[in-house]
């Protein structure tokens, strides 16, 4: 009688013997430091009977090409065998694994099929879901995260709305940060001249990290307990813009529409005015003169004109570039009524800097009266052949998604705030696609009370090995934020050899010289308090021409924690020459959080930087090595800390019900378990465990 049974997306598979493989069960690889590992198995041998054909979309045929629907089980007709398919695994109706089933490979044998398969744990097929998927920017657009409904008004009244926890910022939850906008004061270069007053364009709106993982999670399919989102110090976590320019993606760099109104009097020229909806590089000076500003580029002019020419002598539309006319149209003598109406199109026009837009109604032989009625409908447009970068200006409707960081990859932000905050993930035992996300320092019981006894389950007729763990384990370990190129962080590196905020670790192992190194995807945020000034503002931005000019720059993606600043010296954001307003407190954004007396009492540096760019006469020890990384350190490194490796006799049960939170008692030795490798359920064997000695159940700080 078989006692295996398989289900793939909750149908049976056929199965024409018990299967008799290995299943490897993990929550972290002391000896692979830094790792994310989840569980798996060896090779599960697979009949291709006509109903496990079908379960698996007859994917043997290669001449099959089946539509899929990723909202649908993948199974049967809508079987993809480059996603996950969820699956259990169950011995005498014991379920001994759940997570998600691989085609490895299919062999065709004359007229048999076998599907030679492997099963993966929850962390496993969550990351599989994730794929190659994007933040933004995916070829599939229903891949990427959508905020749309954060989209908004760039004005300085929602700019500073969003620096209060309790503001709005475009979301209905508005109780504390973590949801909606935020527009963070970071200096990104040519925004301020005496770093007192900020420019409108100093603000960028931030998303909180909180969102990004609700989304990421939400949208792999996988439902989750994730308790740290909803904690103060996470909630104010954010991800900044990192891009050069606050910029929406466009082929339209000018939009344009005529002003209602009549001209009278007398004179030889009409300039004509508009009011902008979105101007690009370029600047309105009178509604008249258009003023780029930027890289040379090369545009295209739409020029929809619509009036009533009432009185004049014969003139002429004329659209001018520094003075220049570059097109025109004749709209004859003015008389009663004369409606004109003309659509101007110039092609390929080069405009560089400073290079100045206008359109006018001129006419030839002297002064004479005139009455030129604008009507609605009219508006001038410049258009690239291509979409492109083009910035926002004050007062526009800011799309939300054009601001989320390019080229990053959901995986690779999940799997770093994972490293951050030391992060086991591990799955459900009776709930489909259903993972729990926990810190280390929350993952075991502060007590030994619900620890497990397998004195007896060991094989004392095998080797037992004990290790201990200065010969596994290297001599540092090296904490790492990503470079970058902006002045502060690469000047640091050039005289510390190493990042801002970096943790090194040394063992002090006497027979070890390696570098463990753990790196996430963001990079280090120097936070700068400019002598005289009391605004603390992270600066992302070049230095050049001994220090005499700053220059925007595209950045490594980075991550902040927000809070309002209150108390500070009067000071304005600008638009451009025109104040819009006044505040005496700001929108914080940095690697520090400050207490209510202005002292900082947090960090979300690995380690506090040798060398500051603020006077400071505290700084803070809580930061993510001593909150998040310490005891588990302190857990491998300890003179008595040991490896041990033997071998267990388990059954079925033991798997059923394994949670690797317990602490296991072993010959009156308190251990962890790591590792379970080999164990094979069809076979009355020993299996291979790993279990790391317990020096402390709780440290304290």
């Amino acid at each position: 009688m078989i006692s295996t049974e398989i289900y793939v997306e909750g149908y049976k598979l056929d199965l024409l013997q018990d299967i008799s493989t290995e299943f490897n069960y993990v929550i972290d690889d002391i000896v692979d430091f830094g790792s994310k590992n989840t569980s798996y198995s060896k090779t599960i041998e697979i009949a291709g009977t006509a109903k496990n054909n079908q379960i698996f979309g007859f994917v043997f045929d290669m001449g099959n090409s089946n539509l899929t629907n990723d909202e649908l089980p993948n199974v049967n007709y809508n079987f993809n065998a480059s996603k996950s398919a969820q699956c259990r695994v169950f011995i005498d109706k014991i379920q001994i694994f759940k997570g998600s089933i691989r085609i490895l490979e299919i062999v065709i044998d004359g007229k048999t099929i076998e599907y030679q398969c492997s099963v993966f744990g929850e962390l496993g097929g969550f990351i599989t879901e994730l794929g190659n998927k994007r933040l933004t920017g995916n070829d599939n657009i229903a891949d990427d995260l959508d905020f749309s409904t954060y989209n908004h008004a760039w004005t300085y009244n929602n700019i500073a709305s969003s620096w209060e926890a309790s503001g709005s910022r475009g979301t209905a939850n508005s109780s504390a940060y973590g949801s909606g906008y935020y527009y963070p004061l970071i200096d990104y270069g040519n925004v301020s001249t005496l770093k007192v007053d900020y420019d409108v364009k100093t603000f960028r709106p931030a998303l909180f990290a909180k969102q990004y993982l609700e989304k990421i999670l939400t949208n792999s399919g996988y439902d989750y307990e994730f308790p740290l989102l909803d904690t103060e110090p996470f909630k104010r976590i954010i991800i900044p813009h990192n891009q050069k320019a606050l910029a929406k993606i466009s082929t339209a760099n000018l939009v344009a529409t005529q002003v209602v109104k009549t001209y009278s009097g007398s004179g030889v020229e009409i300039p004509i005015e508009f009011t902008s909806s979105s101007l690009g590089d370029f600047s309105l000076t009178s509604g008249t003169d258009f003023t780029f500003s930027g890289t040379t580029k090369v545009l295209n002019i739409d020029l929809k004109f619509m009036a009533y020419w009432n009185v004049g002598p014969n003139a002429t539309i004329l659209v001018k570039k520094n003075g220049s006319t570059i097109g025109s149209y004749n709209i004859g003598t003015g008389y009663n009524m004369n409606y004109v109406y003309t659509n101007i199109i110039i092609n390929s026009v080069t405009f560089n800097n400073a290079d100045v837009l206008k359109v006018t109604i001129d006419w030839t032989g002297g002064s004479f009266p005139f009455d030129l009625e604008i009507l609605a409908g009219g508006d001038l447009t410049l258009n690239s052949t291509s979409a492109e970068l083009v910035p926002y200006n004050y007062a526009e409707t800011i799309q939300i998604n054009n601001v989320i960081p390019k080229g990053i990859f959901q995986k690779d932000l999940f799997l770093s705030i994972c490293k951050m905050y030391n992060l086991y993930v591990y799955d459900d035992i009776f709930n489909e696609k259903k993972i729990y996300i926990k810190p280390y320092v929350d993952f075991y019981p502060e007590t030994s009370a619900d620890a497990l006894d397998w004195s007896n389950k060991i094989d004392r007729s095998k080797p037992l090995s004990i290790k201990p763990m200065s010969e596994l384990n290297a001599r540092y370990y090296q904490y790492k934020y990503k470079d970058d190129t902006d002045t502060y962080n690469e000047n640091y590196k050039k005289k510390f050899n190493e990042n801002y905020g970096d943790r090194l670790y040394d063992t002090a192992y006497d027979f070890s010289k390696d570098t463990e190194s753990v790196e996430i995807i963001f990079a280090s945020s120097p936070l700068i308090k400019p002598t005289g000034k009391d605004k603390y503002v992270t600066q992302i931005l070049k230095i050049t021409d001994n220090n005499t000019k700053e220059q925007s720059m595209d950045s490594v993606i980075r991550i902040m924690q927000v809070q309002k600043l209150t108390g500070v010296t009067s000071w304005k954001i600008m638009n451009g020459a025109t104040i819009l307003n006044t505040y005496t407190d700001y929108g914080y954004a940095g690697h520090l959080h400050f207490n209510g007396s202005g002292v900082p009492d947090q960090d979300i540096n690995f380690g506090a930087p040798k060398e500051l760019y603020f006077s400071a006469a505290s700084y803070p020890t809580t930061n993510l090595f001593n909150a998040y990384h310490s005891e588990y350190i302190a857990e491998i490194t300890d003179k008595d800390s040991k490896l041990l490796t033997c071998s267990a006799l388990l059954n079925t049960m033991d798997i059923n019900n394994l949670d690797f939170s317990k602490y296991i008692w072993i010959d009156g030795v308190l251990f962890r378990l790591n590792k379970i490798e080999g164990f094979n359920p069809m076979e009355y064997n020993t299996t291979k465990i790993s279990l790391l000695k317990v020096i402390e159940t709780r440290y304290t700080t």
